[in-house]
C-alpha cells in the first residue's frame, strides 16, 4: 500500500512534534509502511532503530500492549492538595446535562485513557450525543466509519485495538464520526484555529445535535493566550463546551504515591466542587492503578492461547472471523520467544489468530471463545 502525500505530510508533522524540533522532519520511512500493512510489530521494531523517535516508539508500544515507554517518558503524577474523590462516569454524566459539546483529551502513551473514551461514549449516548469527532480521523474516516470496518486506513492511533473497540462501539450505537483535523505544515496556530473551525463549521450544518470531542494533550484548552483549539471553539462559536482532562494515570512503580485506589477512573473534588485542570479544564479524572489494569476489560475476559513456542519476539492477535486483513485486532500482545501460553481479552465469539513475526504474518487457525470462561488454555484449529 503506497503512502498519500496528505498521509506523508501527518506523519512528518507527528515526527515534528515528537521530536520538539525546529528543523524539518525527515519523510516517513519504512515504519509507516509496516504500519499500513497492518504489522505493528514491525512497525515499532523500525522506529526504535531510529534516532531521536522515543516519543513516536512509546506511541506504537501502545498498539503491541507495552506502556513501558510512556511511563519512561512521562511516567510522575501530580495530585492536587486536599482532595476527596468521586466516580469520573458519574461526575461527568452530571456536569454534560444540558451541554451540546463535550471535549476529552487523552495522552498518546496510555491506553486506559481510551477505555474511558468507549465508557464515555455509552454515557453520553443515554444524554442523546451521537457523533463522535476524534484528532486521529482523517478525511476518509467518516465516511468509512459509516458502512465499513475499523482498519488501519482511517487514523494513525486507530491501531490500539480498544482506540478501535471505542470506535467500533459507537458504530454499534449509530453514531456520525467528524474529521476535524487541519495539519497546516508544523504551524500550530493554523492548526489549533483549523480544527476550531471545522468543528463550528459541523455544529452549524447539524443544528440541535451533539458532539463529543476527543482530542490529545493540551487542545482542550480554554486558556486564550495559550491559543488552544478549544479556546478558539469558545471564540469562534460562543459555545461553552465541557472540557475534561484525563490526567494523572498510574505506572507499575508509582502506585506508592497514589492517594486513593480504585477500579474506576476518579475525579478530584475539593470543598463542594470539582478541581479544574490543567487549561481551564472542569473536571480532572485520574486514572488508579486498579483502573489501569482494568482498562482492557472493555474488550471481553483474560484468554489463554496455546501457541507453539519460537526463536524471537513475536506479536499474537485476535480478529473476527469475518474482519479483513487491514482491519485492527479485537486484541493483540506481544509474546516473548519460548513462550507456549499468551493472554488476550475477548468476547465471547470465533476468531482468527494470527502471530506477526518481524518478517510477516501467520495464520495459526480459528479458536470460539465460550460464554463461560474455561481455565485451560484455546489452542487454534486450522480450517
Amino acid at each position: 500500500m503506497p503512502i498519500s502525500p496528505t498521509a506523508a505530510r501527518w506523519v512528518a508533522s507527528l515526527i515534528f512534534v515528537a521530536c520538539a524540533t525546529t528543523t524539518a522532519a525527515e519523510p516517513p520511512s519504512d515504519w509507516y509502511q509496516r504500519l499500513q500493512e497492518n504489522r505493528p510489530l514491525a512497525a515499532l521494531h523500525g522506529v526504535r532503530q531510529m534516532p531521536a523517535m522515543d516519543q513516536v516508539a512509546a506511541q506504537l508500544g501502545v498498539f503491541v500492549g507495552d506502556e513501558t515507554g510512556g511511563c519512561t517518558l512521562f511516567g510522575r503524577s501530580a495530585f492536587p492538595d486536599g482532595a476527596e474523590y468521586r466516580d469520573a462516569l458519574d461526575a461527568i454524566t452530571e456536569a454534560a446535562s444540558g451541554r451540546r459539546v463535550v471535549m476529552l483529551n487523552e495522552s498518546h502513551f496510555r491506553t486506559v485513557h481510551r477505555a474511558f473514551l468507549l465508557r464515555l461514549i455509552e454515557r453520553l449516548h443515554a444524554q442523546g450525543f451521537d457523533a463522535l469527532a476524534a484528532e486521529t480521523l482523517n478525511r476518509k474516516a467518516p465516511a468509512q466509519l459509516q458502512r465499513g470496518p475499523v482498519d488501519v486506513g482511517i487514523g494513525f492511533y486507530t491501531p490500539d485495538p480498544v482506540f478501535a473497540a471505542a470506535l467500533r462501539r459507537a458504530q454499534a450505537l449509530g453514531w456520525d464520526f467528524v474529521h476535524y483535523e487541519a495539519m497546516n505544515g508544523n504551524d500550530r496556530a493554523a492548526r489549533e484555529a483549523g480544527q476550531a473551525r471545522n468543528l463550528a463549521d459541523w455544529l452549524e450544518h447539524n443544528p440541535g445535535r451533539r458532539l463529543l470531542v476527543y482530542a490529545g494533550g493540551s487542545h482542550i484548552s480554554k486558556v486564550a493566550e495559550d491559543g488552544w483549539m478549544a479556546a478558539r471553539f469558545i471564540a469562534d462559536t460562543g459555545i461553552e463546551p465541557l472540557t475534561i482532562q484525563q490526567s494523572a494515570t498510574a505506572c507499575p512503580d508509582s502506585v506508592e504515591e497514589w492517594p486513593m485506589q480504585s477500579a474506576s477512573a476518579q475525579v478530584a473534588w475539593r470543598d463542594g466542587a470539582p478541581v479544574r485542570g490543567s487549561g481551564d479544564a472542569d473536571l480532572m479524572v485520574l486514572h488508579p492503578s486498579a483502573a489501569v489494569e482494568a482498562a482492557k476489560s472493555v474488550l471481553g475476559a483474560q484468554t489463554a492461547i496455546c501457541i507453539a513456542p519460537v526463536e524471537g519476539e513475536t506479536l499474537l492477535r485476535a480478529f473476527a472471523s469475518g474482519d479483513p486483513a487491514l482491519a485492527i485486532a479485537r486484541d493483540q500482545m506481544r509474546v516473548p520467544k519460548d513462550a507456549r501460553i499468551a493472554s488476550l481479552w475477548l468476547s465471547p465469539g470465533r476468531y482468527r489468530i494470527e502471530r506477526e513475526h518481524p518478517d510477516g504474518r501467520q495464520p495459526l487457525g480459528h479458536v470460539v471463545v465460550p460464554d463461560d470462561p474455561v481455565e485451560a488454555c484455546l489452542s487454534p484449529v486450522k480450517g
